[in-house]
Parts: structure tokens; C-alpha cells; sequence
């Protein structure tokens, strides 16, 4: 049966094993170490799965160990060397993302990651430059089509896991599979926000390989205090935005966002709704809106709901919106929310961002809005 090996966060582990046996029932799924879930799985066909709690997937892993740098750059060498060279995609680009899996505190961490990747790279100079030439470096753009990835996880100084997948494979897994490293995203610090909420929103755009732009047009539910929404006016949209609290004074007064005192459960869009935005500043204009944002507190089921009749109903081109968990009784809601998006043809990703909590972010594009 294939393997694959997942990255959650500490602690993560007993949520993504209970996902895991709901999107995978036929599978075997067993915890490998802190943070790390190992499963072996039925053949999937062309199915797109889709695993929230996961932060990173290593397809096919292999057992991979060194008692030193030096021999870790000549061991992932030659394996990568072996795996990459085959015909016909042997002058493909592909990434190199080297990592430490280890549990926190342990010796094994980012700087021996680091060299790792040094030697593995000084090798492949030596032995196969035509393979660095294809390399893609770490902090490239979002995926080429024909990129393929190599992952090697460092458990231990001495020990970790290869993985090698092709491009149609990664686009395949591409729910799962981040661009970065570990599925570790540096959001940077800033104080000018409301509240922190706005690592949710720059963490999912970061993973996602989007931005909110300038001229776009945005709904932002359940808005107060206004984190969201500051990002957004930031990079130049308009915001509709809707809460039974006001805003941050200084986002009230923005010329950009209009505000509706009001449910955003129970609010939807109307007559009044489709004024154009260059003749009320602030107006969210006709639908299809460019983006749904939603980061509201509340029951999960509702969120659900929420975000089900905006997509049902093609009200917004794109969405990110945050699924908060009152406990461990809550996380089986994602199956259907899975299938609900599933059923509207939507292209998402479900994911537990290092900025969540007890809770989740869902982003992607409604077809046909």
C-alpha cells in the first residue's frame, strides 16, 4: 500500500489521526513520533484528498540516516540522484526542502537542517551539476506546473525520512503538500493591526500563493475589531464590512470601507448590496464579490453553514474563512464541510495554520462566480 508521512503540530496528533480514518477509512494510520503521523493507504486514483490538520505530507517517505553531515550530503545525494534522473522528466525544475522533524527542544533543528542542505547541494555539485541547474530555490514563487519535490525530515541527527514526488503527483496532493519547508510560514510582526488576527489572513495568502489586491472588492463578516479588514484596505480594496460591534475608529473613518451594524450570520447580500463602488466609497459593488473574509467566533456548524450558502450561491469569486472548535467533538464537521465544497465545485485548501488555535482556515475559488 502507498505510505505517507504527516506533519502536524505538537499536540496535533490524535485530531489528524480521527481525519485521517475519515478521509482515508480503508487506510492504517499510526502516530510515528510528535508531530508525526504515518499512514498507509489504499490506491487513491486521480481523488484530490484533503487534510486539514496536516501541515505538510511527505509521499513515499524513505527510511534515510547518517552518522554525520558529511555523510547525510552524500546518502540524500545519491537517492536524489537516483530519483530525479529518470527519464523523461530529468531536466524538470524541482525543490529541495530540507527540515527538521524532530520534537521541539531536541538537538536537531534548524541549523542542522540547514547544513544538511549545504552538503547535500556540495554533492550534487560534484556528482550531477545538471541537477542543480534545474533547482528551484527555497523562496521561489508558487509551483511550476512540471516542479517536483524532494523533502528530506530530519528526526534526529541521525535519522529522518527522503521523499521524492513528481509533478503530477504534487499536483494531485496539492491540499497537503506546502511550498515550504516543514509547512513552517514566517508571517512578519506588526503592530499597526487591531489584533493579532491578522497572521490567519497573511499565513493562508502566504500558503496559498495569493493576495487580496488593490481595486478588489471584499466582504468582511464579523469584523470587529477589524484585523481582516485592515489587511485588505492595506492593499488597496474596498471592504463591506459587517458586525454588530464597530470597527477601530480609524477604519470607520476609512474612505474605502463602508460598515453594517448587523448578524453576520443572518446578513446577505440585496438590492441595496449592488451599488457600485465607485459611486459610494466603500460600497462593495455587484456581485460576485472578489472575496468572502470571515474570521467571526462562533458555533463551527454555523460557520459551515455560512460559508456553504456564500458558495452555493456564488456571492464571492474567492474566499478565506477561520472554523473555530469549541473541542475535539466539533472536528468531524469538516468531512461535509469537505463535501459541501466538494459538491460546488470549489478549488480550497483546509488547513490548521501555525496562527490558529483550536481552529482551522479554509480558502479557495467558487467556479462559475
Amino acid at each position: 500500500m502507498p505510505a505517507r508521512l504527516y506533519l502536524c503540530a505538537p499536540g496535533g496528533e490524535r485530531p489528524l489521526l480521527a481525519e485521517l480514518a475519515a478521509e482515508f477509512p480503508a487506510g492504517a494510520h499510526r502516530v510515528a513520533g510528535p508531530g508525526l503521523v504515518w499512514s498507509e493507504l489504499p490506491d487513491e486514483g486521480d481523488r484530490v484528498p484533503s487534510v486539514a490538520f496536516a501541515r505538510q505530507a511527505l509521499p513515499e517517505p524513505e527510511p534515510l540516516g547518517a552518522p554525520s553531515v558529511t555523510r547525510w550530503g552524500e546518502a540524500a545525494a545519491a537517492r536524489l540522484i537516483e530519483a530525479l534522473s529518470r527519464a523523461p522528466a530529468a531536466d524538470a525544475p524541482w525543490r529541495l526542502h530540507v527540515f527538521s522533524a524532530a520534537p521541539p527542544g531536541a538537538r536537531t533543528g534548524p541549523g542542522r537542517a540547514r547544513l544538511v542542505r549545504q552538503a547535500v547541494v556540495a554533492e550534487l555539485k560534484q556528482r550531477r551539476r545538471s541537477l542543480l541547474r534545474a533547482l528551484v530555490p527555497d523562496d521561489a514563487a508558487p509551483w511550476s506546473d512540471d516542479e517536483r519535490l524532494a523533502q528530506l525530515a530530519l528526526a534526529s541527527h541521525e535519522s529522518g525520512w527522503l521523499s521524492v514526488c513528481e509533478a503530477a503527483e504534487r499536483i494531485r496532493l496539492r491540499r497537503s503538500l506546502s511550498r515550504f519547508p516543514g509547512g513552517e510560514v514566517a508571517v512578519p510582526e506588526d503592530r499597526r493591526p487591531p489584533s493579532r488576527a491578522y497572521r490567519k489572513l497573511l499565513e493562508a495568502e502566504l500558503r496559498g500563493g495569493f493576495a487580496i489586491a488593490a481595486g478588489e472588492r471584499c466582504v468582511d463578516l464579523g469584523a470587529a475589531p477589524g484585523s481582516w479588514s485592515w489587511v485588505a484596505l492595506q492593499r488597496g480594496a474596498h471592504v463591506l464590512a459587517v458586525d454588530r460591534a464597530a470597527l477601530r475608529d480609524d477604519l470607520m473613518r476609512h474612505p474605502r470601507l463602508r460598515f453594517v451594524r448587523g448578524n453576520a450570520f443572518s446578513w446577505a447580500p440585496n438590492a441595496s448590496f449592488t451599488t457600485d463602488a465607485a459611486d459610494t466609497p466603500g460600497g462593495a459593488g455587484a456581485l460576485p464579490v472578489d472575496w468572502l473574509l470571515c474570521d467571526v467566533i462562533a458555533f463551527p456548524a454555523r460557520t459551515l453553514e455560512l460559508l456553504q450558502r456564500w458558495t452555493a450561491h456564488r456571492w464571492c469569486r474567492r474566499f478565506v474563512v477561520t472554523v473555530k472548535f469549541k473541542g475535539e467533538d466539533d472536528y468531524p464537521l469538516l468531512q461535509p464541510l469537505k463535501a459541501a465544497l466538494e459538491a460546488t465545485g470549489c478549488e480550497y485548501t483546509l488547513c490548521q495554520l501555525g496562527a490558529n488555535r483550536n481552529e482551522v482556515t479554509a480558502w479557495g475559488s467558487v467556479p462559475g462566480a
